[in-house]
Formats: C-alpha cells, sequence, structure tokens
C-alpha cells in the first residue's frame, strides 16, 4: 500500500499487493479522497468557491463581496448589458450620428436627439426651445463684390446691338440673394445731329434694362460723355451669372463707340454686389 499519489498523498495499492488486501487498501484510498475533498462539497444557490486557507484543496462556499460583477447593466446613453457570457455595452449618441456634421442636443432628462447638418451661409439658432439651423436674419448684407472693366474701344454704325466687351460673371451664394448691378459706360457719336447711342443691360444672353437711348441735337457737333445705370436684379440662381452690356446706333449712317475718348482714353466698368435677403 505504500504508493502515495504525487499531489495529495493518496494511498494506492501496488502491484504487489495481495488479492485479498484491496478491499482494505481502496477503503483507505477512498478515505482519503473523501477527506481531501469535502470542502467542495454543498453550498447554495448565488454562493462562490473561495480559498479558505492557504493549505492545499482548503476551500469554502460565500456569498459574492462587494466589487463582484454579477450583471452588466447599461444607463444613460448606453445600451446593450447583460448577466453572463461575452458583454457588450454601446454609446447610443454614437449611433445616433448617421451623417458627417450630425450635431446630437438634449431633449429632456436622459434623452437626446440628432439634428442634422445645415446648408451652406446658414447659423445655429434657438426655435421653439431647441436648436435650429436658420438663415441670418437681418437682409441686405453684401456678401461678395466682383469688379470688372475694360477701356478697349469698340465702334458699330449699326442699328443691331452687339456686345460692348463690357462683362462680369458672379455666382450667387443662395436663390434669394439679390445681386446689385452697378454700371459707368463712356461713349462717343459721331458729328451728326440727331443721332442715338443706345445701351442696354443683359444677363446670360437676355435684356433686363434699357441703360440710354437717347436722341442729342448739338446742331452736329461730336458728343462725348458717360452714361451709368444701377439695377437690382433677382436671378433667383445658384449657377453662374452672366452681365453683360450692349449697344448700336440707331441710324446706320452713324458711327458710335464705346470706352472711347478722342484725348487720354476712356475705361467702362460693372460692380456686381450679391446681398443677402
Amino acid at each position: 500500500m505504500s504508493n502515495p499519489t504525487s499531489s495529495f498523498g493518496w494511498q494506492m495499492p501496488t502491484s504487489s499487493d495481495l488479492v485479498t488486501d484491496l478491499p482494505a487498501d481502496f477503503e483507505v484510498f477512498g478515505q482519503a479522497v473523501d477527506t481531501t475533498l469535502a470542502d467542495l462539497k454543498g453550498g447554495t444557490t448565488g454562493q462562490i468557491l473561495a480559498k479558505n486557507s492557504n493549505t492545499d484543496m482548503d476551500f469554502v462556499w460565500t456569498a459574492p463581496t462587494t466589487g463582484d460583477i454579477t450583471a452588466v447593466t447599461a444607463g444613460t446613453g448606453i445600451s446593450g448589458g447583460g448577466t453572463s457570457g461575452d458583454v457588450t455595452i454601446t454609446n447610443s449618441m454614437a449611433t445616433a450620428i448617421t451623417t458627417n456634421g450630425d450635431l446630437i442636443y438634449g431633449t429632456g432628462s436622459g434623452t437626446f436627439t440628432r439634428r442634422g447638418i445645415g446648408s451652406t451661409g446658414q447659423i445655429l439658432t434657438v426655435s421653439g426651445g431647441v436648436p435650429t439651423w436658420a438663415t441670418p436674419a437681418g437682409g441686405g448684407k453684401v456678401l461678395q463684390v466682383v469688379f470688372a472693366s475694360t477701356s478697349t474701344v469698340v465702334t458699330s454704325s449699326s442699328n443691331s446691338y452687339s456686345n460692348t466687351g463690357l462683362s462680369a460673371t458672379i455666382t450667387p451664394s443662395s436663390t434669394s440673394s439679390k445681386v446689385l448691378v452697378l454700371v459707368s459706360h463712356n461713349g462717343n457719336r459721331a458729328s451728326t445731329s440727331s443721332r442715338f447711342l443706345s445701351l442696354k443691360l443683359m444677363r446670360n444672353g437676355g435684356q433686363i434694362q434699357l441703360i440710354d437711348d437717347t436722341s442729342v441735337n448739338n446742331g452736329g457737333g461730336q458728343l462725348r460723355g458717360s452714361s451709368s445705370t444701377n439695377y437690382l436684379d433677382s436671378p433667383a440662381t445658384t449657377s453662374a451669372t452672366t452681365y453683360t452690356t450692349q449697344f448700336c446706333s440707331k441710324s446706320n449712317e452713324a458711327s458710335v463707340s464705346v470706352q472711347y475718348n478722342e484725348y487720354d482714353g476712356s475705361t467702362s466698368s460693372i460692380t456686381l454686389l450679391e446681398i443677402g435677403a
């Protein structure tokens, strides 16, 4: 019977034991095992097995102490949880975000919702007690300015309109914006009395205003001077919009010119101002 186990020293029968000794030998072995494992027996629902001392196989059943995790419960702003196995929790605010630029704002005690991103030019304000994207109040602000000029002389004796060479393009930031057009045109008509120099303002090739269509009778002398206008346009677009001027002579035999000065040259100009609604 001198055949102890390596870990616990339980006495085991040896190969030389007589058959008649085996019942007694197994009784000794069984009692040793039963004594060693006695502390593992029993316990009640909810208890856990813990070490009672540093002695081998000295365990005790006990109730969980404070700090032991028995469940994961999702709190405010968190979803998921569980009591066993792999437990997953999720940031609910993060899952509420669906689009680049989204904002999250509170809707009450422990609740929240998503506010989608606004559009270009809008500001974040409060309406009805909640954050809201809105167009800035107080219209009339100058949002952009485009300027162009030309000093290239263009001459015509035709009564059909043609381009003066003065042109400027603006791209409104909103369909509700207006465009204030300021034009200053210099020109000349030949030394012929009762002749017309006519100018008109165009938007994308269509007339929007007649600038000057005046007959001047000065006894046949040459006429040099300027015409100017201001026009508040409503293009209702966010596409590139081109403003030009055209001119003509109202008598085929009379020559008229724009951007002309006999002595020191002349420049015509156009200024476009986008005015916020």
